[in-house]
Order: structure tokens, then sequence, then C-alpha cells
């Protein structure tokens, strides 16, 4: 048993069949990594990697969190949609004011992903968190029904999972709701199977959110944040500041 080799072989090899399939083997060489994040299925990196030699490679990073919950070819996709990302920098004009730009779009769209901002037909194309669905009868569709054995399956999946499996599973029934036929193949893991195989499928702890208050002083007006059982004073007057109280409008309770 090599999980690492096994990991990283299965991933370059998708990530070679794609370059040929989709991009006529024009990108360069990148460095794929796992890294889980809270934020985004994946990320590309430009120039992240150097070696002893001084030669430059693009970090194309996935987050292993949504391998459980996600078929393959929603995997492929994340994948593939970093690649655009990567195809951009080395052969486009990537926008330094927004990540997704037209031509990222655009490109996307022509491999058959749709970029949305909400994952969901009628989200915008173009912006700085954007998302994707795939498009049926689209050329990355019918890539992956081609896809060479060492690429068809991750051998390993990430047991903590980025959000609940009833959250993916509403995510892609809602694209079948707006008459987009669900991709090809399941998750490997679903809340019945997880249960089953007595999985820890289990999300991340929420992180509790700092707990900042605004303190003012009430003879010059100065104010100042901090933790609650801060106490603060004055520079000016050396007064005690005081809580501020932001009322709610009318109706509304304090969030």
């Amino acid at each position: 048993m090599n999980p690492t080799a096994d990991t990283y072989a299965a991933l370059q090899a998708a990530f070679d069949y794609f370059n040929q399939q989709l991009f006529a083997g024009s990108l360069p060489p990148c460095l794929i990594t796992l890294r889980s994040s809270p934020r985004a299925y994946g990320y590309l990196h430009r120039r992240r990697f150097v070696n002893l030699a001084g030669e430059q490679v693009d970090e194309l990073g996935l987050n292993p969190g949504y391998f459980a919950l996600q078929s393959r070819e929603e995997v492929f996709s994340t994948l593939v949609h970093e690649m655009v990302h990567h195809w951009q920098h080395h052969h486009g004009q990537p926008a330094r004011s927004v990540a997704h730009n037209k031509q990222w779009a655009a490109k996307m769209e022509a491999i058959g992903l749709m970029p949305s901002a909400t994952g969901q037909p009628g989200g915008k194309r173009t912006g700085q968190q954007m998302s994707d669905y795939i498009l049926p009868g689209g050329a990355f569709l019918a890539a992956c029904a081609g896809l060479p054995p060492a690429a068809a399956t991750l051998p390993w999946l990430d047991r903590h999972v980025a959000m609940a499996p009833a959250q993916m599973r509403a995510r892609r029934e809602a694209l079948a709701a707006s008459g987009l036929a669900a991709v090809p193949g399941t998750p490997p893991f679903d809340e019945a199977t997880a249960e089953r195989m007595a999985l820890a499928v289990r999300q991340p702890a929420a992180r509790a959110r700092p707990v900042r208050l605004r303190q003012r002083c009430p003879d010059c007006g100065v104010s100042a944040w901090s933790a609650p059982e801060v106490p603060l004073s004055c520079g000016h007057c050396q007064t005690p500041l005081a809580p501020v109280v932001t009322r709610p409008p009318a109706g509304q309770t304090p969030s």
C-alpha cells in the first residue's frame, strides 16, 4: 500500500489526460497539491514553487474535503477549472482586478464547464469568487468518458468533509430541477453509506467568531475596538471609555 504515490499518480494522470483532450497539450507542468480550505474547491497559485536550478512552476491546489461527496466528474471539473487558470496565465491575459474575467469564462464554456457564481444556472459568469457546473454534451463530459484507468479512480478520500452530504445532494438536485441532468456517477459516500460502513465522515468544527466591543470616550468622543473584558481609557483626557450600544432598527433584534 502506497497511498501518497497512488493518490498523486491518479491526479497527475488526470491532469495529463485533460491537458491533451481539452488544451491540445499546451499546458506546462505544475505541482498539484492537496490542501483543505473552508472557502474553495481549488485554486491556482502562480509560480508558487521553485527548484534549485531556479525553475518556477505554478501550484494547482485541490481541496480533498469534497472528494468523498462528489462524483469523479465533479472532482475533475474542479481540476479543469484550475487548469483554465493555468492556461490563462501562460497563454491568455489574466486580469489583475478580478480572478475570473471574461476570457476565463469563455474558455470554461468552450470546454464544457459553465461558470456561475452560485454554481447554478443564471449565476454571474465573472467575478472574484466563482463556481461552475458541467454542461451536458460538452467537451469536458465527453472527455470524462474516456479517462484512462490510471485516472479513473481516486484511491483515497478525506474523512473530514467540507460540507454535510445533504448540502451537496441539494446542490445536485437543484441542478436537476433546472433542467440539467445530474452528472454521471455517484459520490463514493452518501449519508446511508457512511452510516452503514461506520465511516467517520464529519465536518470540521466551526470556528467561533471573534467578539469585539467598541468603546468611546464620553468626553472627547475618541473610540477604539477591544475584547469585551479589556477596560480602556482615553489617551487624551484619561477618562475610562464606555461601551457603545448600537440600537437595531425598529422591529429587529440585535444579531
